[in-house]
């Protein structure tokens, strides 16, 4: 959990590498590797899925575009985003968002 809050806490500026997660938590990259590891999980897998649920979440959300959406969760193109945003739902950013607003009419 504390992995996530300290992505979390970074990804406006960028998405943040393991080595910098690990050194705001008083860890070595290794440690934390290993750490990750006994939880089943990896630093990129917990990346990946942070930018996700913001993404659903920012884009549920009335006021936010996708381009905003986009620089908030760290990438640097929106086009990027809306690139790996379709991996992962198998939707567009904005036909998202649309269903979300037409889902809490």
């Amino acid at each position: 959990r504390d992995v996530v809050d300290k992505i979390l806490e970074r990804l406006p500026d960028g998405p943040p590498s393991q080595l910098q997660i690990a050194s705001s938590l008083h860890l070595s990259n290794r440690t934390l590797q290993r750490k990750l590891r006994e939880e089943g999980t990896s630093f990129i897998e917990l990346l990946q899925d942070s930018r996700m649920q913001l993404a659903r979440k920012y884009l549920s959300s009335h006021g936010r575009s996708v381009v905003e959406t986009a620089y908030l969760l760290g990438f640097s193109e929106p086009s990027t985003f809306s690139r790996a945003f379709k991996r992962w739902n198998g939707v567009a950013p904005a036909e998202y968002r649309e269903g979300a607003r037409a889902a809490s009419r």
